[in-house]
């Protein structure tokens, strides 16, 4: 065989391979490290289910179609810290979601205030009292204003508020929350009957 038909073999057969390697290797997509990281979650690796979920959020970072995904990977990843006690960096990522959530939704839209209370509880784990209860008043604010005072969701932040209070040693303004949200669900409760 002469040198130009090595040549020739060769770049045919390392053409092939290539071609082969990129029909049979799927590139990375989002879908597939969230579906891991949800089945490792859910048997415990938490270590093995936060590589995925951080693997998921950069994917998500770079789609063109991102903010279902990527707040979805966000709320993954706070969680999956949250449950390793890694409250800073679930703060963190908290934290992004919120200012995702204001500059999509506006700054009192309901997904804020969820967003918000999600924050309060990560600072409440971590004993920050204060800044916890600062979101949940910017919170409830929210849920009142735009939901009325008599909502369900409005009563679930009076209770984590109540119960934030009682920690902070105010007892008197927590039982007044505890009357409020207590009444707000036994009006659900005979609706719901």
């Amino acid at each position: 065989m002469t040198p130009t038909k090595l040549v020739a073999l060769f770049v045919a057969v390392a053409g092939s391979l290539l071609y082969l390697n990129s029909y049979f290797s799927q590139p990375e997509k989002w879908e597939s490290h969230n579906k891991k990281a949800v089945s490792a979650f859910r048997e415990s690796r938490y270590a093995e289910a936060e590589k995925h979920f951080v693997r998921a959020l950069e994917l998500a970072e770079t789609s063109p179609d991102n903010d279902h995904r990527l707040s979805f990977s966000l709320n993954q990843l706070a969680e999956i810290y949250q449950v390793q006690s890694k409250f800073v960096e679930a703060g963190w990522v908290l934290k992004r979601s919120v200012a995702m959530d204001e500059k999509r939704f506006g700054p009192k839209h309901l997904n804020v205030a969820l967003r918000l209370n999600n924050l309060a509880g990560n600072y409440r784990m971590r004993g920050e009292y204060e800044e916890a209860e600062s979101l949940l008043k910017q919170a409830l604010k929210i849920l009142e204003e735009s939901l009325g005072k008599e909502h369900t969701l409005v009563a679930n932040i009076l209770e984590h508020y109540a119960y934030l209070l009682q920690k902070m040693g105010k007892p008197v303004e927590a039982q007044s929350l505890e009357r409020r949200y207590k009444a707000i669900y036994s009006v659900q409760d005979s609706e719901n009957q």
